[in-house]
């Protein structure tokens, strides 16, 4: 499972995953096709629904509901926040992701529930969420 768009001003310390600042991933012009990469995050699959708003750390003021949740398409991870950060500012994302979804046609793949499970526990670990053992 790979991440993208776990920016150092959206995360807690001391995650490593969030490790690279927004500002050095903003570019002069947006993508081209903003719209069909904005239009692919919105429709990934919801792994972990973060309660709450994130103000919008590049300064517009806006409160994004649910901003730190995270949305797979089954090999990436990425906060549901991204989407507003690639459509308002012009954020660089990385070349692999990119590739992968125009490679997808912009459409996210279809997974099985077992594949969404297995996806949520490692996003866990990888974000550093702990879950408590199970009492028996």
């Amino acid at each position: 499972m790979r991440t993208v768009g776990f920016f150092r001003e959206l995360g807690p310390d001391p995650v490593e995953v969030y490790a690279e600042s927004i500002h050095a991933h903003l570019t002069p012009d947006p993508l081209p096709d903003t719209g069909r990469v904005t239009n692919y995050l919105r429709n990934g699959h919801g792994l972990i629904d973060v309660m709450g708003a994130e103000l919008d750390v590049l300064g517009s003021g806006r409160h994004l509901v649910g901003g730190a949740s995270v949305m797979t398409d089954g090999e990436w991870i990425w906060r549901d926040d991204l989407r507003f950060y690639v459509d308002t500012y012009p954020v660089r994302l990385s070349g692999d992701f990119l590739a992968s979804i125009r490679a997808s046609d912009y459409h996210v793949p279809d997974l099985r529930i077992e594949d969404l499970r297995a996806a949520g526990r490692k996003a866990m670990r990888i974000l550093g969420y702990h879950r408590p053992p199970v009492a028996r």
